[in-house]
């Protein structure tokens, strides 16, 4: 059951920046923003290219995606390269980009709670400014945790700061999307996903994508 999902949600090969897909009709198709670290970008465990949740997404829904995904990377952290890049300094380029919709993901790179709020709210209120118009969807966290734990302060940050700004948002955590069975789709590195559970989190993320674009059609406004 697994292989035939994986195998319905291929795309065809593309670059991890600029994935254009699509229904083939000729009509436009609506772009998709994706601002994430290692989770969103793709890791040596898997979810690179089309593998990757937000191409699995895009495709689902047939959007143009634009993904900047960067390993080590938060709204307080650049990660470990030299000249890395917090989310603060991504926002322009997504702006830049004029998506019809953003997800913002992340990040368990993030440590200090006070600061990751302060960076959330400056950025998300950043977006929400320079692109009145689109759906915007924040997505905590995302921890390989085993077991459920209720909740964890970072994820607490981010959630309270999409509250401020009114953006609808997702925890992980909360969830426990990856306790359990579901476990089974980390990679033996013990936190980023394989092919098959960037597979698992398309299905997570698309449907909540999905009824934001809807909700936003029929409302002219998020």
């Amino acid at each position: 059951m697994l292989i035939a999902l994986l195998a319905s949600l291929l795309v065809t090969p593309a670059t991890a920046e600029d994935t254009v897909t699509g229904t083939g009709t000729g009509t436009p198709r609506l772009r998709l923003f994706v601002l994430g670290d290692s989770i969103a970008g793709g890791s040596d465990q898997g979810g690179h290219g089309p593998h990757g949740w937000p191409a699995l997404v895009a495709h689902r829904l047939g959007l143009a995606l634009r993904l900047d995904g960067e390993g080590g990377t938060g709204y307080t952290t650049g990660g470990r390269q030299p000249g890395g890049r917090p989310y603060p300094r991504r926002i322009s380029e997504a702006i830049a980009a004029a998506p019809d919709s953003v997800i913002v993901e992340g990040s368990r790179n993030d440590l200090a709670p006070a600061r990751v709020r302060t960076a959330a709210v400056n950025s998300l209120r950043r977006l929400r400014a320079g692109l009145p118009h689109a759906r915007i969807l924040v997505i905590g966290p995302i921890y390989s945790d085993p077991r459920p734990v209720g909740s964890r302060p970072v994820d607490e940050a981010v959630a309270a700061a999409a509250r401020t700004l009114g953006l609808p948002y997702l925890s992980p955590v909360r969830l426990g999307w990856f306790t359990g069975a579901a476990h089974r789709f980390i990679g033996r590195d013990g936190v980023h996903p394989t092919n098959a559970g960037h597979a698992y989190l398309a299905e997570r993320i698309r449907p909540e994508l999905s009824r934001l674009l809807h909700r936003g059609s029929a409302s002219g406004g998020q």
